[in-house]
């Protein structure tokens, strides 16, 4: 079975029921890459018969960007430059409320890894500056946004080995996103109410800090008093921005972070795969740290933006997910990510934070303790062997995760 043979009728209907809660009238924006073209269609045919007003599709390859890169690296003027209807298509976006899916194909792991990093982030950083206010309306939850996986070929060796097919990857995928269900769109939605219960429960107890402890980790991370756990679905906009999703995440103290921790799975870093990584916080700021594999790409990353070293997401996720039980290392954000408890670099969610849609200035942002940046990037942390506990003011302890399972 070629990728073309696959039926993604089913899978669709999920991304725009769900994922993207496409309402009548509806305008949505679908970015995907060339292993995506096919499920990018049948999203737009779903669309159009739930009756979106319009569909627009845009083609993302990375080959061309490596291309610019190598060609560039020695020119940063060259690399400032960017496409000039940026600033109309972000401001069209926001203020006419458009979906915005992302359909990521994977078929490209590991292509930016042997370019100029310095440039590649140069030529990133620039891009962000030019969206950011995009890139608020989706960290500030203002939109309804979705993040999916298609499997491809390439993608299907690297996780399964040589020789395995895109229709191999799809056959493991499947019970992962629930379309081995007669109705999946229901089990989606039952999965997103067993999430905010969960995060419901986290919320009742107000932690001050969270210990993770486990081999190569020892690391108490603070917490705000205005923390919230979220998890499934937006309240607001009613999307699933993660299709799979097993996390409940909130928004830590950006000025209370310690301890050491290991990177227990394979990080991509802007195109390149960064393995055995390590840091080191103190006082809440990331001041050392290491790989094994991709240090450059870890490094370039952290250097090239502001609020790199400090903490803006903590999620929590049971090793009996789906995809932690399926025993397999994706090479996705999107799936690794829901495999294990996390921790990100980077910009913060202002929606986990009770009364965070006041904080609509970088200034107030920070002075509530949500870290901000350009960039926000997850790192996963968890493992079977791994503890959680909540601390109260005063350190005493409660089990949260216990062998890699929730206990409460």
């Amino acid at each position: 079975m070629s990728p073309e043979e696959i039926d993604y009728r089913s899978y669709a209907e999920l991304l725009i029921e769900v994922g993207i809660s496409l309402k009548e009238g509806d305008r949505l924006f679908i970015r995907h890459e060339l292993g995506g073209a096919l499920l990018a269609r049948r999203c737009a045919e779903v669309a159009y018969e739930r009756g979106a007003a319009l569909v627009e599709t845009q083609l993302y390859d990375s080959h061309i960007l490596r291309a610019r890169i190598k060609a560039q690296a020695e020119n940063s003027g060259a690399l400032e430059i960017v496409t000039p209807w940026l600033p109309a298509w972000q401001d069209t976006m926001v203020r006419e409320c458009w979906g915005y899916l992302v359909l990521k194909s994977y078929e490209d792991i590991d292509i930016m890894a042997q370019v100029d990093q310095r440039a590649l982030m140069l030529q990133e950083r620039r891009v962000q500056e030019s969206i950011e206010i995009f890139r608020d309306a989706v960290i500030n939850d203002e939109i309804p946004w979705c993040i999916a996986a298609v499997p491809g070929p390439r993608w299907a060796e690297h996780v399964l080995g040589s020789k395995k097919s895109a229709a191999d990857l799809w056959r493991k995928l499947i019970p992962i996103l629930l379309l081995d269900h007669d109705d999946p769109v229901l089990e989606w939605k039952k999965k997103s109410r067993s999430l905010k219960r969960r995060s419901s429960i986290l919320n009742k107890q107000r932690f001050d800090s969270l210990l993770f402890e486990g081999e190569g980790t020892h690391l108490v991370i603070g917490l705000l008093k205005e923390s919230r756990w979220e998890g499934g679905e937006s309240d607001d906009r009613g999307n699933l921005a993660n299709i799979p999703t097993e996390e409940v995440f909130t928004t830590p103290d950006r000025t209370r972070c310690d301890g050491f921790v290991r990177v227990t799975r394979t990080v991509d870093v802007r195109g390149t795969m960064v393995k055995g990584a390590k840091f080191i916080f103190e006082g809440g700021i990331l001041v050392d740290f290491d790989a094994e594999e991709g240090f450059d790409a870890l490094k370039t990353l952290i250097d090239a933006y502001e609020g790199m070293r400090r903490l803006g997401e903590v999620a929590l996720v049971d090793e009996n997910s789906p995809i932690a039980q399926s025993k397999l290392n994706f090479g996705s954000l999107l799936l690794d990510e829901n495999a294990s408890c996390h921790i990100a670099l980077g910009s913060g969610y202002p929606f986990c934070i009770n009364g965070g849609k006041t904080l609509d200035t970088e200034e107030k942002k920070i002075a509530a303790g949500c870290n901000v940046s350009l960039a926000h990037l997850d790192f996963m942390i968890g493992s079977p062997e791994m503890t959680v506990f909540g601390l109260d003011a005063n350190g005493k302890k409660m089990p949260i995760i216990a062998g890699g399972s929730f206990v409460i």
